[in-house]
């Protein structure tokens, strides 16, 4: 997970203006440990700073998507959250009774991908992948909710 340095940074090197509601919304960032909703950075960023305005907020998020500061993660359920990005290429693995979030560094399709794509003439590649199950916490606690009998 980026630090607070390592955000300014990203921003830094794309060229973008460090403004102060943008330095007040990475500190937000940076108060949370896993995944969030839009309405959670919200609620938190006006807490923290009640003059950052919501078209502000969602402007930042959308930048913040693009730079890689967050990263969406799209869950079965409809929800999609947000976590706070880390450096490198990874995946997820997503608990779906309680919704942990882990990285995942390895890409074991990556070869294969970039096969598939050079055979259909695309030139280059950017891929997602999110995988869904149970953690280890919610199989030992026998958490089963709407995802029947844990074995």
């Amino acid at each position: 997970m980026y630090t607070y340095q390592e955000m300014l940074s990203v921003l830094n090197s794309g060229g973008y203006r460090l403004t102060d509601q943008r330095l007040s919304l990475l500190r937000v960032l940076e108060t949370f440990g896993g995944s969030f909703s839009a309405l959670d950075f919200e609620k938190k960023a006006s807490e923290m700073e009640p003059s950052i305005g919501r078209a502000t907020l969602f402007r930042a998020i959308d930048l913040f998507l693009e730079r890689g500061i967050l990263e969406k993660i799209h869950r079965q359920s409809g929800d999609d959250v947000y976590i706070v990005g880390s450096k490198g290429h990874h995946h997820h693995i997503i608990c779906r009774v309680c919704g942990e979030i882990r990285d995942i560094d390895a890409c074991p399709f990556e070869r294969e991908l970039e096969e598939v794509i050079r055979k259909e003439g695309f030139s280059s590649t950017i891929h997602r992948i999110e995988i869904e199950g149970i953690c280890e916490s919610c199989q030992i606690r026998g958490t089963e909710g709407n995802y029947g009998p844990i074995a």
